[in-house]
């Protein structure tokens, strides 16, 4: 398992000493552009797909709610935020205009 992968089952389970198969499965670790800069986002597919099934669009999407359950599972420094948060919006409004047609 590679860095990210146990980084984020450790936060997952509390202990970055758990295996694969104790802890829960993320399924999805996306690549998105953060400040022109390559991130890999663990839960991003799962957040959306919670979103769109509540029916939030782009424009009444709570970002605060969607930001603050990925900054559980990811690590974000606090001065990348911002730009995280722009990032992620960007990515929702393309995941919502493809996944409603």
């Amino acid at each position: 398992m590679g860095k990210l992968g146990k980084n984020l089952l450790g936060k997952l389970v509390g202990s970055d000493k758990s295996c694969c198969c104790c802890g829960p499965s993320i399924i999805s670790v996306k690549k998105i552009k953060v400040d022109n800069k390559d991130m890999e986002i663990a839960g991003l597919e799962e957040e959306f797909e919670k979103h769109f099934a509540a029916g939030k669009t782009p424009e009444n999407i709570d970002d605060e709610e969607l930001v603050r359950n990925l900054v559980k599972i990811n690590e974000i420094s606090k001065e990348k935020l911002e730009k995280f948060k722009i990032a992620v919006l960007k990515e929702y409004e393309t995941y919502w205009q493809e996944t409603r047609k």
